[in-house]
């Protein structure tokens, strides 16, 4: 009984997470975008993370504790804390919330 409560309260979160969150977040700064598309993957992402920054269309966080399942070649992995992870801000659905510095995102992935 415990685990179907724990499996319908993550189902739930899943679900909320369709709602486009992540907004136009600039300060200025410049990013050399990627020079294909095959340098995106697409993720979802979840965990605690420090260091928004923005650049260009691209929001850049540091790893505090995140997890990561990409859809192709489907795999699933840790960022070890300190790693840099880069995504496209307007590709982004899910939550973050920055007083906590929390996020659930499906996003596509710089590589």
């Amino acid at each position: 009984m415990k685990y179907e409560i724990v499996g319908i309260f993550v189902c739930i979160l899943l679900l909320a997470t369709a709602v486009p969150t992540v907004k136009s977040l600039d300060n200025g700064t410049i990013m050399t975008t990627p020079s294909n598309p095959s340098e995106l993957r697409q993720a979802f992402i979840f965990g605690r993370y420090t260091n928004l920054t923005a650049q260009g269309e691209y929001l850049i966080i540091e790893s505090v504790n995140l997890w990561v399942i990409y859809k192709e070649p489907r795999s699933f992995d840790h960022f070890s804390p300190g790693t840099l992870v880069t995504f496209e801000m307007y590709s982004a659905y899910g939550h973050m919330f920055k007083k906590i510095d929390l996020l659930f995102l499906h996003v596509e992935l710089v590589v």
